[in-house]
């Protein structure tokens, strides 16, 4: 037997309502919503790229949390595909209320696949779930149609809060690493394409260049100044601040410290990340994250940023990021090493301000161009 899928919307971009009412969002232009037969949900598609959504009432007893559904999905995509990887992991808002996300790749050589599942329970039990899929060449091309479908899903009877990843970084920048971290692009043109648009969101007046709001550390030996984002709390290290200072908010945390003998910032990342191999004897290649070393030019100062997922020992994702911070011109060859862990599932979690922090720091011996 064929079962024709038709589609019920849409042409141009228009707005689907759910017809038992639970839900709305939005269709772009060219895309078209066809009810999945085989469950309630629907599927918004253009071609090979598609968003799965469910929407479906919880009984209040016995829910199923948005984790459950995010697992489940993994074990399906697990069945299907052998080569099945899971890249990335964490929490986000969907349809105003708090939930998980989860980032998978299918490796099969003939069709390289990307997808990735949200869920939430919202206040008034309603079971949200998206899944995006899109093959692995076009994935980056359709990420922000991915995006858009997903922020613009509302459940009725709750906010109409857009899906967010966290607040300190760009949708494009979100968009952007994640097409890094499952292979859209080479390394050397990640880092390219990370690089610029650090460097776009460094610029006065954007978000990325604004420093953390709170006190200033000044250390005491004279060699740097650093803000201190709000709600977070400085602890020298050392007498005196000799080996520099500890940034903490409850499980996050960044050291800031003088780096060793180095031609150049990529030389102090690249020798931290030798050290942590050598220690754990995991033979890991370096550089760890998936883009490579990005650099960032910002007032006279040049940094080296490494951005990549690590383990807890109880098992859990780890935001970790390691940075060297040098002037542009070489002089005086006084780096700075800061090395950062984000524990973006903990209960004392904040948003995640390695890189405005490290944009803030001010070497001693460096004058801002005028």
């Amino acid at each position: 037997m064929v079962v024709a899928f038709l589609p019920v919307a849409a042409i141009a971009q228009t707005r689907y309502q759910d017809p038992q009412g639970r839900y709305d969002l939005e269709v772009p232009a060219g895309w078209r919503v066809y009810p999945d037969q085989g469950a309630d949900q629907i599927i918004v598609r253009r071609g090979a790229v598609q968003a799965i959504v469910s929407v479906t009432r919880q009984n209040k007893g016995n829910a199923m949390t948005g984790a459950q559904f995010v697992a489940v999905t993994a074990q399906e995509f697990r069945r299907q595909c052998p080569s099945f990887r899971q890249r990335q992991s964490g929490t986000l808002t969907l349809s105003g209320a708090p939930g998980v996300y989860a980032l998978f790749t299918c490796d099969d050589p003939k069709s390289p696949a990307v997808a990735e599942t949200d869920s939430a329970l919202t206040a008034n039990e309603f079971l949200v779930g998206v899944t995006l899929i899109a093959p692995l060449a076009v994935y980056y091309e359709y990420l922000p149609a991915l995006d858009g479908i997903r922020n613009s899903l509302h459940v009725t009877g709750t906010p109409g809060v857009p899906a967010t990843s966290g607040k300190a970084r760009s949708q494009a920048m979100s968009d952007l690493k994640k097409a890094c971290s499952v292979g859209a692009f080479t390394q050397e043109r990640c880092a390219r394409r990370l690089g610029m648009r650090l460097g776009r969101e460094s610029k006065p007046g954007t978000a990325a260049s604004r420093p953390p709001p709170g006190r200033v550390y000044r250390d005491p030996q004279g060699r740097f100044s650093v803000q201190i984002p709000r709600n977070w709390n400085a602890i020298a290290e050392g007498n005196n601040g000799a080996f520099g200072v500890q940034l903490r908010s409850g499980s996050s945390w960044i050291n800031i410290m003088p780096s060793g003998p180095a031609a150049n910032p990529n030389e102090v990342v690249l020798d931290q990340e030798h050290k942590i191999v050598a220690r754990s004897h995991s033979g890991h290649p370096v550089p760890f994250g998936p883009a490579g070393l990005v650099q960032v030019f910002d007032r006279g100062l040049e940094i080296a940023y490494d951005d990549f997922t690590a383990m807890s020992p109880q098992g859990g994702a780890v935001a970790s990021h390691i940075a060297g911070i040098g002037n542009i011109d070489g002089k005086g060859h006084a780096f700075l090493l800061l090395v950062g862990a984000f524990h973006p599932q903990a209960k004392d979690a904040t948003d995640d301000p390695f890189l405005s922090v490290a944009l803030s720091v001010r070497l001693a011996a460096h004058r801002e161009p005028r």
